[in-house]
């Protein structure tokens, strides 16, 4: 009955609360059979003060109620089921939605650097592996493989620096750290883009006198591309700019557009209607598939342009899937082994194949993964001739010097690619090394060779640049220092990478970890510059030593000089300079630079945090143990410090640490007028042992006179007693024993 007369009021509302509601101190829709609250889940909504009206209804005016059959009854029951069920399904999905709503949130507030206490407090019980992993959508950003010995190692590393640090209430500095290495996790372990072309009705087409004025400033900064890169003919080169719809390789549209693009970002502060011209015909040329999948030399110049030097494609991986559809097109169409007549064709086949070669090894060292090129099918693949190679003058260029003569032929960009492709074959070696199971050379050889390789690239360069100074104007000095210092730079890299591992070769990787972090203010460079190398080279590749000297930071040894760690946080603090710096000079990747400089800041004040710590933790223990840290070994007689007696040495030095600050008394006089008898017969020289046990227990910075003059440790009234009754006798009986004799 009590169920008959529920079912009759579905659909309206009840008089009081239910008793889940009323429990949870909820407000109560009083729905019938169940309230918002109640129907997500299976339990009964009960509406106990409604049960009392209605039976009491039901005894005065029964209800006469239909007999329904078992198979209605189970069909109704069902259906029950199933609306619970997708009441179920709409709560979790709401919830999701919610969900992802205050993780969007969250993010915007991270990258700002403020996020509330209750967050990071939550943050902080996260899982650290899950916390490193990105939070995107795996259908939406693919976390690309990264393998196990590579230069990106240290986002697996770092979790456990970050732990090493104790945590302290007062600071958000493990939570900005987590967050900003899932940053870095997902910038360097991931690759999309985001197209935007369907809003892009077509290609634009400049005015006559406009498009001409590009073809003359394409054709005075063209020699930038030499010896890898050819140019279009004329009539290609005016057809690219006035009708691009209709050109059969759409790369050529590519490389054009990109390299006046190239050249306006590096003199402009923002994007302006220029560049997102350029921008928006170089993407809807893009969009021609053929450039991927047919084997033309203008798609590899293309490909290799935008992986390289695109700030577009700036992420690693990105250029990375660029370099691998080069590097295929480039097997395919056999410039390694070119059959062409022509010697510069043939010659700048091998160029380009070079500088593929080079970035692929490059990127086999970043991600741990196999080479495209693998050395051992391509090691008889001669370099281009040096007298070729000459033609690789890019500070020669007019955007480099004033004068508009003729300049005189350079030999160091020559110098600079021939260095490029011998350390690109050392580097086969590194990753052979890296590679479990035996390898093709010894680690000893290896690193010869390396540093051999890097004596005589430092030395041909430099001899190079003094040559050439006097006729060479202060930017074309300039341009070539940043070719030395990005060959210095890699060379520490590479250093770093293969000395991974190695307790013994920890000095020598922590040293040019220091060396590569001094060697950033240096290498900031823009788009105009074309010695400072991979654009992704600039932007990632200093968190590698960064995080070398963060590691030494936070497990190095507590009795480090004050100087070195003052000296190593200053050098994590030039990473963040260096990003400050260069976010002034690649404009249009402000943002990406800012974010990096925001995450180079965040490690370097939990750097700071954890030499606080420690030398907060040194003082204090400074504090409580200054009289016994500062005495042993330095009594004042030598009783204290013999070998084989220390337990009575301790009991002495216990008295006189109790009993001397508050008697104002020496024990060492009191001894020294004990007879000799009284106590054992002691060597009167120290061991060598004896001496490091004194040295130890001086505190670090403090000498021996400084211990004698420490404070005393407390007293304790009846433990450090001294014994004047024994003393008393012992005179007493002396006396009496010299009065017989």
């Amino acid at each position: 009955m009590e169920k008959t007369s529920l079912n009759q009021s579905t659909g309206s509302a009840a008089r009081f609360a239910c008793h889940y509601c009323r429990q949870k101190k909820f407000r109560c829709s009083k729905e019938l059979p169940k309230c918002s609250a109640c129907k997500p889940w299976p339990s009964p909504c009960a509406y106990s003060r409604d049960k009392d009206r209605t039976l009491s209804m039901t005894k005065d005016q029964p209800i006469l109620q239909p007999k329904v059959s078992g198979t209605a009854e189970s069909s109704i029951s069902m259906g029950g089921l199933e609306q619970r069920l997708q009441n179920i399904e709409q709560s979790i999905l709401n919830l999701t939605k919610s969900v992802e709503q205050v993780l969007a949130a969250v993010r915007v507030k991270e990258s700002t650097g403020t996020v509330p206490s209750a967050l990071c407090e939550s943050a902080t019980k996260i899982p650290k592996v899950a916390q490193v992993t990105p939070n995107v959508n795996e259908e939406q950003v693919p976390n690309l493989f990264v393998g196990p010995h590579n230069s990106f190692s240290f986002l697996k590393e770092t979790p456990a620096h970050i732990d090493a640090v104790n945590k302290s209430p007062a600071t958000l500095a493990h939570h900005n750290a987590y967050s900003e290495l899932r940053y870095l996790s997902s910038s360097l372990t991931t690759a999309t883009i985001s197209p935007d072309t369907a809003a892009m009705k077509g290609f634009h087409v400049p005015p006559k006198s406009v498009g001409y004025q590009l073809i003359g400033q394409f054709l005075e900064h063209a020699p930038l591309g030499e010896p890898f890169f050819r140019s279009p003919s004329d009539d290609l080169l005016r057809q690219i700019i006035f009708d691009p719809v209709n050109v059969k390789q759409q790369a050529w549209v590519v490389y054009i557009n990109y390299m006046m693009l190239a050249m306006v970002s590096a003199n402009e502060s923002g994007e302006s209607v220029e560049s997102r011209q350029f921008r928006r015909n170089m993407r809807l040329a893009l969009n021609d598939s053929t450039i991927f999948l047919e084997p033309n030399l203008a798609n590899v110049q293309a490909l290799a342009l935008l992986a390289l030097h695109g700030e577009d494609y700036a992420s690693p991986n990105l250029s990375w899937m660029l370099v691998g559809h080069a590097r295929r097109q480039a097997e395919a169409l056999g410039l390694h082994a070119s059959t062409e007549q022509d010697y510069e064709s043939r010659q700048r086949g091998l160029c380009i194949f070079w500088l593929l070669f080079v970035v692929d090894k490059s990127c086999s060292l970043a991600f741990g993964r196999s080479s495209f090129l693998p050395m051992s099918l391509y090691r008889d693949v001669p370099l281009p001739d040096f007298d070729f190679m000459l033609k690789f003058q890019p500070h020669n260029a007019s955007s480099f010097r004033k004068s508009r003569g003729s300049p005189l032929i350079s030999t160091f960009g020559a110098h600079l690619l021939t260095s490029g492709m011998e350390v690109a074959k050392i580097t086969e070696y590194v990753l052979d090394l890296l590679t479990p199971g035996k390898s093709l050379a010894p680690k000893e050889r290896v690193s010869r060779d390396l540093e051999e390789w890097y004596r005589k690239t430092i030395e041909v360069l430099t001899e190079t640049i003094d040559a050439e100074r006097p006729w060479a104007e202060e930017t074309q000095l300039r341009e070539m220092s940043l070719g030395i210092s990005s060959m210095k730079f890699q060379y520490l890299h590479i250093v770093i990478i293969l000395h991974k591992g190695d307790p013994t070769c920890a000095s020598i990787r922590l040293e040019s970890a220091r060396e590569a972090l001094s060697l950033l203010p240096s290498m900031v460079s823009n788009w105009a510059s074309v010695y400072n190398g991979v654009v992704w080279h600039l932007l990632y590749y200093p968190f590698i030593p960064f995080f070398v000297v963060f590691e030494h930071i936070v497990h190095g040894s507590s009795f480090q000089a004050t100087s070195t760690v003052d000296h190593d946080l200053s050098l994590l603090s030039t990473a963040v300079s260096y990003f400050s710096m260069m976010r002034g000079q690649l404009r249009l990747l402000a943002t990406v630079c800012a974010r990096l400089k925001h995450a180079a800041a965040v490690f370097l004040q939990l750097a700071q945090v954890h030499v606080s710590q420690r030398a907060n933790a040194h003082t204090s223990n400074a504090n409580m143990n200054g009289t016994t840290d500062g005495l042993l070994g330095i009594s004042p007689t030598n009783l204290l410090s013999y070998s084989g007696h220390e337990d009575v040495a301790a009991s002495l030095q216990k008295a006189q640490d109790d009993v001397g600050t508050a008697a104002n008394l020496d024990l060492g006089n009191f001894l020294d007028w004990l007879p000799a008898e009284v106590l054992p017969s002691w060597s009167t020289g120290r061991t060598t042992g004896d001496q490091h046990h004194s040295a130890c227990n001086i505190a670090p910075g403090s000498t021996a006179a400084e211990g004698e003059q420490g404070p005393r440790g407390r007293k304790r009234t009846f433990d450090a007693t001294f014994d004047w009754f024994s003393w008393d006798a012992y005179f007493a009986d002396a006396d009496s024993r010299q009065y017989l004799h």
